[in-house]
């Protein structure tokens, strides 16, 4: 199956919400591509970003940065939104007028897996909800889609989807619901990592270590990854472990489960930031990763790595689909 690298969206100035800069590898990675996607058709970029600094300096590896506009993330709270337009941000709000189109992004869109995600993303829409914005503005999703099965969310969907120029979904379930649905604006869009970096591939000879990453949501799994763990370490091997997300709330930083894991085994942390280059270098002559995040799977399945991957959400088995239907 032949993979589409073309994004058709209307017009230049293009705004990107949904990838926020909270250090999550797979989300930079998605974002990184469809900026460079972007430019190479002369857009001018717009990105909502909660930390504006580490995101340029984590972009600037991919992408040129010169002429991004960062904006800042729509806050979402009722305090911190007054203290945004009241206080600090409000200057950027005429940024919004010059948009023209949005590409609403990330993994996880629309989903009640989440169930903070209507409210993440439409919240970040509110500066172009404006009568005169919502009907100039060419809307766009990217991701994966669940079709709604409460009330409130279902009548969000409708009215969202109202406004939805295109949408460019990750997985083939996702596009076959969205037709069912009476969605026909849809077609299968590879995740934009796969297009981020030059991936090695056929790489032949291993080296004697393994890669290990757990995050919260895989948590349940942690027996299961430490009993694997094991089976390495009694034949030598070396353990590296990688903190795919960074956050600052201590729930949603893989840095825990290091700190868990380590009790038990001798491990050694595998940064991810610091140079993208050699970190890519040191996964793809790995034996095995063993991972619950989606995003570390995909890099290992892009360079021909063996993987065990513990599928906390349906989005790694929907990916997992994907990469055997397109022959990868």
């Amino acid at each position: 199956m032949q993979i589409n690298k073309n994004l058709n969206i209307y017009w230049t100035n293009v705004l990107i919400i949904g990838n926020r800069s909270y250090r999550n590898l797979g989300d930079e990675l998605i974002l990184a591509w469809t900026i460079k996607l972007l430019q190479q058709q002369g857009k001018k970029v717009f990105v909502q970003a909660y930390d504006h600094k580490w995101l340029r300096g984590f972009l600037e590896g991919f992408v040129d940065i010169s002429d991004i506009t960062f904006l800042t993330e729509i806050p979402k709270g009722i305090r911190s939104i007054f203290w945004y337009i009241f206080r600090a941000k409000r200057q950027e709000l005429w940024e919004y007028r010059k948009i023209d189109s949005v590409i609403v992004g990330g993994w996880e869109i629309l989903t009640e897996e989440n169930p903070n995600s209507y409210r993440y993303r439409l919240v970040s829409l509110l500066p172009i909800l404006t009568k005169k914005m919502i009907v100039k503005t060419k809307i766009y999703l990217m991701g994966w889609i669940q079709i709604p099965q409460k009330n409130l969310n279902t009548k969000l969907f409708q009215e969202f989807l109202k406004h939805t120029t295109h949408i460019y979904a990750r997985d083939f379930e996702t596009v076959e619901n969205l037709k069912s649905f009476g969605y026909k604006n849809v077609e299968f869009f590879m995740d934009t990592a796969y297009f981020a970096w030059n991936w090695p591939t056929h790489v032949q000879w291993r080296a004697k270590y393994i890669v290990v990453n757990v995050n919260k949501n895989g948590e349940k799994f942690l027996d299961e990854i430490a009993q694997d763990i094991e089976s390495y370490a009694k034949k030598w091997y070396h353990i590296y472990y990688i903190p795919v997300s960074k956050g600052k709330n201590p729930e949603y930083s893989d840095i825990k489960y290091y700190d868990i894991l380590k009790k038990n085994f001798k491990m050694e942390i595998l940064d991810r930031e610091h140079d993208f280059a050699s970190f890519v270098d040191v996964v793809k002559w790995t034996e095995i990763v063993i991972s619950t995040r989606l995003h570390l799977f995909l890099m290992a399945s892009f360079m021909g790595v063996k993987t065990k991957v513990y599928p906390y959400q349906k989005k790694i088995l929907k990916m997992q689909k994907v990469l055997k239907e397109i022959k990868f």
